[in-house]
């Protein structure tokens, strides 16, 4: 018999007592109602293949009514739990996203965006298996260590399908690698978030996380290849890639980890990796596979394909056209051709003299992305350092800034603590008997702020390189068109999340997979896939379900830091599913309303990879608990 907990009788006096079993006192009958919203969103987007934007304001306006009149829950307060989701999404998620974004869009309307592009087809070779791990899994690690929240999506993809990706795979994979970085995103916020949450140390999870993650991030790239390209072209014969890629990548992010602390696993990894790529290909290459040959797409915003030459180092064009150009117009250059000719590489260009007969960020067949035409052939001189410098300054303007932001505690300067009206201290929690509290933490100087003077910084480096002020206007606008409907989905998404939490049906969900005793370790990275799934973030994933995997660790004898960090893990597997991850994604792809079709391609791995985490924790627990840092109560059930 399940003994579901019950608030004090004086509870009811003054507050909205959250009700665990409020279906005819049954807790799983409850669970299933509970799960409806949950299931409905899944089959909208995936089933159906609704805009995230229209499936998440449908799950929202279920869960409403499921809320008020199964859950019991004052329409005030109801209403005043999703005001909270909608300012929480749009500061600080959206203001990060945002501005990030902007940075992207900037890069790309000054020319900077394409230099990057010419920057990685002249380090690597022109293979799509090799940019495919160098930009989805090292590179989209170190944004994710820095800004998180979507933005390495929508700027990865984008970067991918520049060099000649489909959109559907390019966001499909990026997606796929995202998931071991995601845990210590934005310099560690989901750990240490949880680690305040539970009063568990911060490095003793970190360390349990280093524990698990690495074995993921060690395996990731040959599973991505093998799934992108076969397991001839991928795995056979890119194994050694995969391995440099996997094997560094997995040293770093584990003895950070380990050693550190939660902040700087991701940042350091993704570098390391990326590094140890570039190096690792300038003396081995994977065979040659036409298929896989890399080509420079016209411009990855629009189609509009506005690059110049310039940006673009085209040395010459076609045999159609029997034209020539010149990558710069200096006499000096011109001068130096011999020198120069001796930097070039030949790879693919969309039509560059045409380039809007195709617009490359709509793929013509959402299924199989097929191109409409083959590519043609050109040159592409090899960016010389001051243009590798300018390339790499807006990414490395908002590592660096970050990084001081973050340690310096500038965030936390100007902050308030805003309690939301009628429900604040207005909800008593039943499952931890405690009030609950509504504060949404305005912070002027977030880490959206932060990149907001990245951006700043960065603009002052277009200039210097010659770009014109109408591009800041152009980059501005461009992030507004990307990013309405995104807007509109994380807002329904979180106004989800935070009804889902404060009406208590969250709770009644997380205990019911609670009741499963020892098979708990593996229920508890689901546990942590359905609060990202929720709300596409792990901090926030954490926030909803941390002290429930404790309290239920504690009950069941079970070792609480596995239980907290296997919910933090369990979460990064959702977020390949997630609408609000899934919405960022497809903002610079041109698939905007097309998150269902990346859904379904991404909910198999999802299922897969959460699986594979429970069994891990499971191990780990039971058969080698020795691995699990000891804390606290933890040595107890060693």
């Amino acid at each position: 018999m399940i003994e579901i907990p019950v608030a004090p009788p004086e509870a009811y006096e003054k507050y909205f007592v959250q009700e665990l079993a409020p279906i005819g006192g049954s807790l799983v009958g409850s669970f299933f109602v509970g799960v409806i919203p949950l299931v409905l969103l899944l089959l909208l987007l995936g089933a159906f293949r609704m805009p995230a934007h229209y499936a998440s304001l449908t799950g929202l306006i279920v869960c409403i009514f499921i809320a008020i009149f199964a859950w019991h829950m004052p329409a005030q307060q109801a209403f005043s739990a999703i005001a909270n989701g909608i300012v929480f999404a749009n500061w600080p998620i959206m203001w990060i996203v945002f501005n990030a974004m902007n940075v992207y869009n900037l890069a790309v309307r000054s020319g900077i965006f394409d230099i990057f592009r010419r920057w990685m087809l002249t380090n690597a070779p022109p293979d799509r298996r090799v940019y495919l791990v160098l930009i989805a899994f090292s590179f989209c690690a170190i944004l994710e260590g820095v800004a998180g929240f979507g933005t390495p999506g929508a700027i990865c993809s984008a970067l991918l399908v520049s060099l000649g990706f489909k959109p559907l795979d390019a966001l499909t994979f990026v997606l796929l690698f995202d998931t071991t970085p995601v845990a210590f995103g934005a310099l560690g916020i989901p750990v240490t978030t949880l680690a305040r949450l539970t009063n568990i140390e911060a490095s003793a999870l970190s360390a349990m996380l280093g524990r698990q993650l690495p074995l993921f991030s060690l395996f990731l790239p040959a599973y991505a290849l093998y799934f992108y390209c076969g397991f001839q072209a991928g795995v056979i014969e890119c194994w050694p890639l995969a391995l440099v890629a996997g094997l560094s990548f997995a040293i770093i992010q584990g003895i950070f980890a380990n050693f550190v602390g939660p902040e700087l696993p991701d940042l350091l990894s993704g570098l390391v990796s990326l590094i140890t790529i570039i190096i690792f290909v300038q003396y081995w290459k994977p065979k040659y596979r036409e298929e896989f040959k890399a080509q420079l797409i016209a411009n990855p915003i629009n189609g509009t394909g506005q690059q110049d030459d310039k940006s673009l180092g085209i040395e010459e064009t076609t045999s159609d056209n029997k034209s020539s150009r010149s990558s710069v117009a200096s006499d000096k250059q011109e001068q130096n051709d011999a020198a120069r000719q001796s930097k070039t590489q030949t790879t693919f260009v969309e039509d560059v003299e045409h380039p809007s007969q195709l617009d490359p960020n709509v793929d013509p067949d959402e299924e199989t992305g097929e191109l409409s035409k083959p590519p043609t052939t050109t040159e592409l001189t090899k960016p010389t350092i001051y243009e590798t410098v300018i390339a790499w300054s807006p990414w490395v303007i908002i590592v660096v800034m970050v990084i001081i932001w973050t340690f310096a505690g500038v965030a936390k300067f100007g902050q308030l603590a805003v309690q939301f009206p009628h429900l604040h201290g207005r909800v008593w929690l039943t499952l931890y008997d405690k009030p609950y509290d509504a504060i949404w933490d305005f912070q002027p100087l977030a880490t959206g702020t932060c990149i907001l003077v990245a951006w700043v910084l960065f603009g002052v480096v277009v200039l210097i390189f010659g770009g014109k002020p109408i591009v800041f206007w152009e980059a501005f606008t461009d992030t507004c068109k990307q990013l309405v409907f995104a807007d509109i989905t994380v807002s329904a998404i979180m106004s989800f999340a935070y009804l889902y939490n404060y009406s208590g049906i969250v709770y009644t969900v997380g205990l019911t997979l609670s009741q499963v005793n020892r098979a708990f370790p593996f229920l508890s990275a689901w546990i942590g896939w359905i609060g990202c799934f929720l709300t596409g973030s792990d901090t926030s994933a954490n926030s909803l379900f941390g002290n429930l995997q404790v309290v239920a660790a504690r009950e069941i004898g079970l070792s609480t830091v596995l239980m907290a960090a296997t919910n933090t893990s369990g979460a990064v597997t959702s977020k390949m599913i997630s609408p609000q991850t899934l919405t960022t994604g497809v903002s610079t792809i041109g698939m905007r309303g097309k998150e269902g079709y990346v859904l379904r391609r991404t909910i198999l791995h999802s299922i897969f990879f959460v699986c594979l985490i429970g069994g891990i924790c499971c191990f780990q627990q039971y058969v080698i608990p020795g691995i699990i840092p000891p804390w606290g109560d933890n040595e107890a059930s060693l």
